[in-house]
């Protein structure tokens, strides 16, 4: 990889470790359903002037296909699933939960592109679901009911932006990655917004707010620049690595900023998520 690879990597590890802050604090305030709505919106408010600007034409009637597809697997269902997540969970076990995206894309690259899986790169898998089993039966939140369906929905989320990695590879072949990115988050909007109608009242506070508005113009508008020309460039499985870093840096945000515990089993369970990591992505 180039130093400009790796420089914007860092850049979109610290633009996503950021994203669970962002969205601790919005969702209390404002429901899950208009975080959704709110980031979706944000991050095309930011991605379709840069596409515009890039001269990528975006051209939504003739690619309507590619952006629908990718638009409800890479930002639909994460971005709904881990605010659900966040009205639960704090800002390091949501960090911890992503950083098995990079798990979900090896094992979707398999079905769907044909890599090569075997044996280490599933021990690797099992490996990364006990890390995520052992924060939540072990972390700081009690264990109920409620924190295990915020964990499956969130780990949902995660496997979804996996499949959607591998999307982003099959299609940017064919539609320009700005573009790309711009029409789906543009679709992701107009799929979200009944979610202004259907959530409840929402307390308009300017915290939340301008965390709700930072989620999608910084960690999904301008992040997304970078990850979708990143997947173009050097593949998903190399870009996903990236998180590597989210999960340490999510858990240093939530105890810097929202004062947030780190115990021994969160940090157990990031050690083993980090593992599995190694298993799948290790050449």
């Amino acid at each position: 990889m180039r130093g400009t690879h790796v420089a914007r990597l860092l850049a979109l590890a610290a633009l996503w470790s950021m994203q669970y802050i962002f969205l601790r604090v919005a969702v209390p305030a404002l429901g899950v359903e208009l975080v959704a709505e709110m980031r979706a919106l944000a991050g095309a408010l930011v991605l379709v002037p840069a596409a515009l600007a890039l001269g990528q034409r975006i051209a939504p009637l003739s690619r309507w296909r590619d952006y629908l597809g990718v638009s409800l697997v890479n930002n639909v269902i994460p971005f709904a699933c881990f605010a659900f997540g966040a009205a639960v969970l704090p800002a390091g076990y949501l960090a911890i939960i992503n950083g098995t995206v990079p798990l979900w894309t090896a094992l979707f690259a398999a079905w769907l592109l044909g890599e090569r899986l075997g044996a280490r790169r599933s021990a690797g898998f099992a490996l990364g679901i006990a890390g995520v089993a052992l924060i939540v039966n072990l972390g700081p939140v009690a264990l109920d009911a409620r924190t295990a369906l915020a964990a499956v929905v969130s780990l949902l989320g995660a496997a979804s932006w996996g499949w959607g990695g591998v999307m982003i590879k099959q299609y940017t072949g064919r539609v320009p990655a700005i573009a790309l990115a711009a029409g789906t988050m543009s679709f992701a909007a107009v799929l979200m917004s009944p979610f202004w109608a259907g959530a409840p009242a929402a307390a308009w506070t300017l915290p939340a707010t301008a965390s709700a508005v930072a989620l999608g113009a910084l960690c999904s508008g301008v992040a997304y620049l970078a990850f979708f020309t990143l997947v173009r460039d050097i593949g998903p499985s190399r870009t996903l690595s990236v998180t590597f870093l989210i999960p340490v840096l999510g858990i240093l945000w939530g105890w810097l900023l929202l004062d947030e515990a780190v115990t021994f089993p969160m940090l157990a369970g990031a050690a083993l998520v980090f593992a599995a990591l190694g298993l799948v992505l290790r050449r």
